[in-house]
């Protein structure tokens, strides 16, 4: 027996995955029969890590991944017998760093060894290189309104010395009676871009992923914002040139069904709201540019602002929320663009007494009967460490439904760094459209909603801008992990 061992990648940073193809060659004149060494039951194929994290070295197998996970039943299991004729190969694929996690930078070996049947074959090792870097700031996206269980993409740039990595992530709420929390099922490297790249971002989309929808992830270069879709590449991405650097893009990008990405921005001066579009499919050959499709003159610099999408039954219908400081208080504007983009300002309200908080971000929330819900997290002028949250209904065709709802929150005990509101967008939860919000202080603590005692410390620090994320059975706020990038905590 022959085993063979082959490397997705020779180099990778630490928060990426490493999937090892292991290759299993009858080399004999006759055929062999063991228990399968790919079924969770197996113990006779090993694995051993060798490296700065396992310097004595580390080995596992189906079976003791599958026993520390506790995920399937083994009382009783037996892998069933395989037979391999001569010159036959039998292959799979091992999700390395799921079985064997390195956080610490240096370089592995890896080699496989099986004993069954009379049989003791060890690999020729292998080796790789784990490197660390800075994350920077991360992005998530979500589809709304796709059930509990559906998965969260978080992207985000990695800083290596003289170049910087677009990384992504994708991760499920697996949230239960024993409190497991959202867990990370897949990262990687999408490619190297420019070291100046700035603002990664992952768009929000409003319907389940189809045979014909594209997957988009977005970045700026300066005056340029990049993505990448089918057929385009970190080197050959798709691209629309500005005249100036933006003073802001409007989080989060929005992805439709029809493979459209939509990025509302404020443009250099912050006095005028822009919508660049970009399209593609699965099945396009060519990278196309991007398109401005809209703009509107603002009155004034906003200094918060959200965008989200109607959902998919009521269309594609895009509501941007911004907000600006006004004479007295704050003043709250709705800004809606058609399916084609076209924007236009439909309402305001203004909200006397309320300044901004810093680094604040609104919520915002389109219902099934297509009413949009903003909500923002403010001071009081009188009593700057006095929050209130602040609800503002707009009607299907855009326009005030209802005076705006003040409810006074607590009295914050150092100065406000950060501050988000979220609605529930869980379709069937008995939160839909409830409100959560999160306040982050100076000293790295955090306010929020339903809390009862003193401000609380994350395991983490808390990702700026802020992510709240009301899930299946609670809230989440992301965090960073200096080594590993994005985590989610539950608060």
């Amino acid at each position: 027996m022959r085993i063979q061992l082959r490397l997705s990648k020779a180099q990778l940073v630490t928060s990426e995955d490493l999937d090892v193809r292991i290759a299993l060659s009858n080399e004999s004149a006759t055929p062999l029969e063991f228990p399968d060494p790919f079924r969770h039951s197996d113990q006779s194929l090993t694995y051993t890590v060798t490296g700065p994290e396992y310097p004595k070295g580390h080995a596992v197998n189906h079976y003791t991944v599958i026993e520390r996970e506790g995920t399937q039943p083994l009382g009783g299991v037996v892998a069933p017998q395989v037979r391999l004729g001569s010159g036959r190969v039998l292959e799979s694929v091992v999700p390395l760093q799921e079985w064997v996690p390195i956080r610490q930078p240096g370089r592995y070996r890896v080699t496989a060894r099986l004993q069954a049947a009379g049989i003791d074959a060890v690999s020729a090792p292998i080796e790789f290189e784990v490197m660390t870097g800075r994350p920077g700031p991360a992005s998530v996206g979500v589809m709304m309104g796709g059930g509990p269980y559906s998965g969260m993409r978080a992207v985000w740039l990695q800083h290596l010395g003289g170049h910087t990595l677009l990384m992504q992530a994708v991760f499920v709420d697996e949230t239960d009676e024993e409190g497991r929390g959202v867990s990370r099922r897949t990262a990687q490297a999408l490619g190297t871009v420019e070291p100046e790249a700035t603002d990664a971002l992952s768009p929000w989309t409003n319907d389940a992923p189809g045979g014909e929808a594209v997957t988009w992830t977005l970045w700026r270069q300066g005056a340029s914002i990049l993505a990448l879709a089918p057929p385009a590449t970190p080197q050959a991405p798709f691209r629309f040139d500005l005249e100036a650097p933006p003073a802001r893009l409007v989080r989060p990008p929005l992805e439709t069904h029809a493979g459209e990405l939509f990025i509302p921005l404020l443009g250099a001066g912050a006095l005028d709201l822009r919508l660049i579009r970009f399209q593609s499919s699965q099945d396009a050959t060519h990278v196309t540019p991007g398109k401005e499709v809209s703009r509107v003159k603002l009155a004034a610099t906003p200094v918060a602002a959200r965008a989200t999408l109607q959902p998919a039954a009521v269309g594609n219908g895009i509501s941007i929320i911004l907000v600006s400081e006004a004479p007295g208080g704050l003043d709250i504007q709705h800004v809606r663009a058609t399916r084609a983009g076209r924007l236009r300002r439909t309402a305001s309200a203004f909200i006397r007494g309320l300044r901004g908080l810093p680094g604040s971000e609104p919520g915002v929330w389109i219902d099934e009967a297509g009413r949009v819900h903003a909500a923002l997290v403010a001071a009081s002028l009188k009593n700057p460490n006095q929050v209130v949250l602040v609800e503002v209904r707009f009607r299907s065709d855009g326009r005030l439904e209802a005076p705006a709802r003040q409810t006074a929150l607590t009295e914050l005990p150092a100065a406000a760094r950060a501050a988000v509101a979220r609605h529930c967008h869980q379709p069937h939860s008995d939160r839909a459209g409830g409100v959560n919000w999160a306040i982050l202080l100076e000293d790295g603590r955090l306010v929020h909603a339903g809390q009862r005692e003193e401000p609380v410390s994350t395991t983490r620090p808390v990702a700026v801008p802020l992510e709240l994320l009301d899930m299946l059975q609670g809230t989440f706020i992301l965090t960073t992990d200096p080594v590993l990038g994005p985590t989610f905590e539950w608060i």
